[in-house]
């Protein structure tokens, strides 16, 4: 192989030009300084020719068209008045000749020699930005490829270059074509003004997503660029059908498989705002076949197909809006991409993500007498800038139908998702052909291989244990193993016998007083050993326990009593005196389990004792006579165990019946966690919600143990630290903050555990690593994920191994006896690796809202695959996919719920507590991350007359809402943004910053000693926020437990004294927290210098607020 010498260039006369690039030249230049040399901003063509080519003739052809057209003769670089066109003179186009005819080049060498040729690098400051190659492969066989970067040429370009080549080839020594005008005198379009295009395009797009297409891989900081490709072809009947439909509506033919191509996306992303791109073409119309340039602009098309169109509907629609776009197709894509994308996200293309482009059938334009010349078809040529690219090439009228090419982001998409939306595809345009006038979404779109797949992945039917009610699994293991232990606290241990005499105690009292089968008993009661025997005492009684949480404020629990219906409470002390005006009986918990004597407690833990089957349980005399045995059965497994409250968006909450049936299905049988006697279970989380279900019923209808962690005082790392080290659980769930937060500190921590879950919000990828490789990790980690609605876990994912570019965790398979469907709008299932919303059916399903039949018709609809007659199936609102190993990824919410620290918030709620009060006229709730920390932040407009201080309506609120519902921070506005279209416009809300920048309370005092200085950066920094003074309670400028403990950490490090968690609950202020710290002698900062952290102190603590609940993003109910 060897290259021909060049003969010299053309020369020209007079000096070089500098000119300015239009706005796509100026994009392109920017990315080329990004991704130097990147084959993605080339485009090239082929020509296989045969016969007596004459390659210095062609040379001279290829001189005399640079001569003509000045981009040919360009260069561009930046002298520092930004990047500029230099045009030089001489024609300076060689010819590179390599001649292979002397070897055996079979034909995937030669290809692999012209994609070398192809990916070769421009220098943009060196002209020609074009090459030229001739590869003599034999006798009078040649192959010429023509290779331009993207900034002077499009691909029309190349076609009309290799027909001028032809031209000035065949009449050499003749005639010179005219010389046209410079590509600089027509570079913008005609149109409207630019102002007027320009507010056009604003008011388009204003509002546009990023395309949320579900992806396989983590989006790359920097692209590849690669795709694969898929292609398929349409008979020519069922093309025909589609040119009849576009001849109908008067469209042109592009549209109609346009259509389809934006109901795939909508379909695939379960977004109906489809915005894509579509190529066109901005040349001259008195020159459009003369006219040598990167004239192919970009044209965005952004159409609405809500409300169930028909796809005759689409194709109109998107005729309507490719018709007002090109009205409007003055302002170039490059100036808009500069205007409007200003996040510039450099691992996506900017504005629109996929792409619809029509091309004509292969061709050459290099046609010669005497020779015969071929279009070579580049079959390496997979590179795209766009997550999808969707290219139609006309029909040749030889080959039959269009064929279709679609081609993926190879960075971001496996083969198996082209494949799967390639088939889609197919389906969508046979639709279309076949029947134009169905609506978009009765199409089913799931291949038969991926319902049978789908159906395998369900069948998860298995027997509940018998019985199959919570208090009478208990039952059976009190029976079995009467003298194990089954409960301790900090105040003392229970055997399986001693728990079940006081639960007996308890029920008979329950039912003394009133209390039926199905019906709630309120329990106000904090987390403890207490609230424990008496829920199992309300099973005992028939009923299902409701716990209210007496650190909860009163209104809320108010609420929750009445929406229960209680039936009876019970109260450790004197109930405090709203609980006499509910109507029920009222019982205090000594007088409940009153008998001769107090129930048998153990003051440790006793060995192990062997199991005693059958054995009575301990008989003592009731108050009135009666043995201490327990009574009848008075539960079923679709009897009521347990009623959770969720937050709900009228300002009411909702209560949540959940039957016995789901928490069986739950803790026993499982094929997720295996229980039993031996296993210490710790109850940490909050008594109020379903995860409950799992610490408390997972240990006593097992056999095993559960410990109590005090809920009277806060929990933060530290106590979960101590708890692992002091009580030694095998089975352990914890919120993923907690996780977090336990894992930074020491991701070794969870060595000792059989199983941990990590639940309620998205497991960080991160800490998941550091605790699997820390050398010490549990025996089982896994993702639970469900909502209170389908009791507590409807899937789990076991984490064995976690790759270092994953960048989250999936949530995993169906537990047994539950079945998952993810499904479009139209209820109709999607493929694997599309975005639908999950759907939770079987038997962990609840019986719906209480006393709310209109809200449980919305969410708990008849399960159309399920085989059981009255089977429901609950509507998440999450937004998931199925991955290809069966196991589900979650993408979001599909609603406005969000997740506060593992708790579901809806915002709605919260803005109905804020508009009861009489100076606030207009508010909206909105969640944000701050440095990683996920808060609430409202932004209130008062009413006229009325001046509220953020810290009177964040203190209103904490007297009605819990604390995870009050707003970390409150920005007063005077007017609530909105969009064009009157939306509220979230993204001009202002930011934590505006509020830091303008504080609304001037009453703020500020730090008065050096103690107060420390403390006030240390709040400071922890929570980003600088409006608040000595005065402010810490919890109401956006604080919560996790950051008191970060704050707890720095006060150590930096003041000497180690503080009490519970110390800045009962001080919540920098003056009281100051005395405290002075009178436990510390006071001056650890470094010696006040107000200046040390350098490793304040690094760690940007560091653990960078990532504190980073990922806490919507994904579970409570608990």
């Amino acid at each position: 192989m060897h290259d021909v010498p060049e003969t010299r260039p053309i020369a020209g006369s007079g000096p070089a030009v500098r000119q300015p690039l239009t706005h796509g030249q100026e994009r392109l230049w920017y990315l080329e300084q990004l991704t130097p040399g990147h084959p993605v901003h080339h485009l090239s063509s082929a020509t296989r020719v045969e016969g007596p080519l004459d390659p210095g003739r062609l040379a001279l052809a290829l001189r005399i068209c640079a001569s003509r057209h000045d981009l040919l003769r360009s260069a561009v670089a930046d002298r520092g008045d930004g990047p500029r066109r230099t045009v030089r003179p001489a024609a300076d186009l060689p010819l590179r000749q390599v001649d292979l005819s002397g070897e055996t080049v079979p034909d995937t060498k030669l290809r692999e020699l012209l994609a070398d040729e192809r990916a070769r690098p421009f220098a943009l400051d060196s002209a020609p930005l074009l090459r030229a190659t001739l590869v003599r492969t034999g006798q009078d066989r040649h192959v010429l490829l023509l290779t331009a970067h993207r900034i002077i040429a499009d691909r029309a370009s190349l076609t009309l270059l290799e027909r001028e080549l032809a031209q000035c080839y065949t009449e050499y020594g003749r005639t010179e074509p005219a010389r046209p005008v410079p590509y600089a005198g027509r570079a913008t379009p005609a149109g409207e003004a630019p102002d007027e295009g320009l507010a056009y395009w604003k008011g388009r797009l204003d509002g546009l997503q990023p395309l949320d297409l579900p992806l396989d891989r983590p989006r790359p900081r920097t692209r590849s660029h690669r795709g694969t490709s898929r292609r398929l072809r349409l008979g020519s009947g069922h093309a025909d059908r589609l040119g009849r439909l576009a001849r109908e509506e008067g469209v042109p033919a592009w549209t109609v498989p346009a259509a389809a191509f934006a109901v795939l996306l909508a379909r695939w992303t379960g977004r109906y705002d489809v915005v894509f791109g579509r190529p066109v073409d901005h040349r001259p119309p008195h020159d459009a076949h003369g006219a040598f340039g990167p004239y192919e602009d970009l044209l965005v098309l952004r159409t609405d197909l809500t409300g169930r169109p028909t796809f005759r509907e689409v194709v109109r629609r998107l005729a309507a809006t490719r018709e007002e776009a090109a009205a409007h197709a003055g302002v170039p894509f490059g100036r808009l991409v500069s205007l409007l994308d200003t996040e510039r996200d450099l691992s996506r293309h900017p504005l629109c993500q996929a792409v619809f482009a029509t091309t004509p059938p292969v061709g050459t334009g290099f046609t010669v007498p005497g020779l015969t010349t071929s279009p070579l078809t580049p079959e390496d040529d997979d590179l795209t800038p766009y997550d999808l690219l969707c290219t139609v090439t006309e029909q040749d009228g030889a080959s039959g139908g269009p064929a279709v090419e679609l081609r993926l982001a190879s960075d971001l998409f496996l083969p198996e998702s082209a494949d799967r939306m390639t088939a889609v595809l197919r389906t969508l345009l046979l639709a279309l052909a076949e029947h134009p006038d169905s609506r978009i979404g009765d199409v089913p779109v799931l291949p038969a291989e991926d319902r049978a797949r789908i159906d395998t992945w369900n069948a998860t039917d298995r027997p509940l244990p018998q019985p199959a009610t919570v208090d009478g699994l208990f039952r059976t293991w009190a029976t079995r193993t009467p003298h194990a232990v089954a409960l301790t606290d900090r105040t003392g241990t229970w055997t399986y016998a001693e728990l079940r005499l006081r639960a007996v105690r308890i029920a008979r009292s329950l039912t003394e007083a009133g209390v039926t089968p199905d019906s709630p008993v309120a329990l106000h009661l904090e987390r403890s050993a207490d609230l424990v025997a008496g829920m199992l005492g309300v099973l005992l009684a028939g009923g299902a326990h409701l716990v209210l949480d007496p650190g909860h404020p009163e209104e809320r629990l108010r609420l929750m009593a009445d929406d229960a219906r209680i039936s009876a409470v019970l109260s450790r002390d004197a109930p405090p005196a709203w609980l006499h005006h509910l109507g029920v009986p009222l019982l205090r918990l000594t007088d409940a389990e009153r008998d001769t004597g107090e129930p048998p407690r153990s003051t440790g833990v006793p060995e192990d004792t062997p199991e005693v089957p059958d054995a009575p349980p301990p008989s003592r005399s009731h108050g009135q006579g009666a043995p201490d045995v327990p009574p009848p059965y008075r539960s079923r497994p679709d009897s009521l165990a347990a009623v959770v409250h969720t937050s709900g968006s009228t300002g009411r909450p909702k209560g949540v019946g959940i039957p016995h049936r789901a928490v069986v299905r739950l803790i026993t049988a499982t094929d997720y966690v295996d229980i039993g006697p031996g296993d210490v279970l710790l109850h940490l989380g909050d008594p109020a919600f379903d995860i409950t279900a799992f610490e408390v019923w997972g240990a006593l209808c097992n056999g095993a143990r559960v410990c109590v962690l005090p809920g009277d005082e806060p929990l933060g790392p530290d106590e979960v630290l101590a708890a692992l080290r002091e009580l030694r659980p095998t089975v352990v769930s914890l919120t993923g903050t907690l996780f977090n937060r336990v894992a930074d500190i020491d991701p070794r921590a969870f060595g000792g555990l059989r199983h941990l879950f990590v639940v309620g919000e998205v497991m960080d990828a991160r800490r998941t690593r550091a605790v699997l490789r820390g050398g010490a990790p549990p025996g089982h980690l896994h993702n639970g994920y469900g909502p209170s609605e389908n009791a507590t876990f409807s899937t789990t994912h076991r984490v064995d191994r976690l790759p270092d570019d994953a960048t989250g965790v999936p949530i995993g398979r169906a537990l047994t006896n539950t079945t998952l469907h993810v499904l479009d709008p139209e209820l109709r299932p999607v493929p694997i690796g599309v975005a639908g919303e999950l759907y939770v059916g079987g038997q962990g399903v609840a019986r719906g809202y209480l006393s709310r039949p209109d809200l449980t018709a919305q969410r708990f609809l008849p399960d159309p695959f399920a085989a059981r007659p009255g089977a429901v199936m609950y509507r998440t609102g999450d937004l998931v996919r199925w991955l290809p190993e069966g196991a589900l990824d979650f993408l979001g919410r599909a609603d406005e719920q969000v997740k506060i620290r593992g708790y579901r918030i809806e915002p709605g709620e919260i803005e109905a507590a804020l508009l009861d009060r009489d100076d606030v006229r207009e508010c909206i709730v909105r969640a944000t991350d701050v440095a990683g920390d996920r808060r609430l932040i409202a932004y209130v407009v008062p009413r006229a007359g009325c001046s509220p201080t953020p810290s009177e309506v964040l203190g209103g609120l904490r007297d009605r809402l819990p604390s995870h519902m009050v707003p970390g921070h409150l920005i007063l506005l005077e007017t609530l943004p909105t969009t064009p279209s009157g939306k509220i416009d979230a993204r001009a809300l202002p930011g934590i910053g505006a509020q830091d920048a303008d504080p609304r309370d001037t009453s703020a005092v500020p730090p008065r000693t050096a103690t107060e200085r420390t403390l006030w950066e240390i709040w400071a920094n922890a929570l980003r926020v600088r409006a608040f003074g000595v005065h402010d309670s810490f919890f109401v400028i956006g604080g919560h437990s996790l950051l008191a403990s970060v704050v707890r950490t720095a006060v150590r490090e930096r003041l000497g004294v180690p503080l009490p968690l519970r110390t800045f609950f009962d001080l919540p202020t920098i003056a009281g927290l100051a005395v405290e710290i002075e009178r436990a002698g510390g006071g001056t900062p650890a470094d010696g210098t006040p107000g200046t952290p040390p350098d490793d102190t304040a690094h760690a603590l940007e560091g653990l607020l960078a990532e504190l609940e980073r990922h806490a993003e919507t994904r579970r109910a409570e608990g």
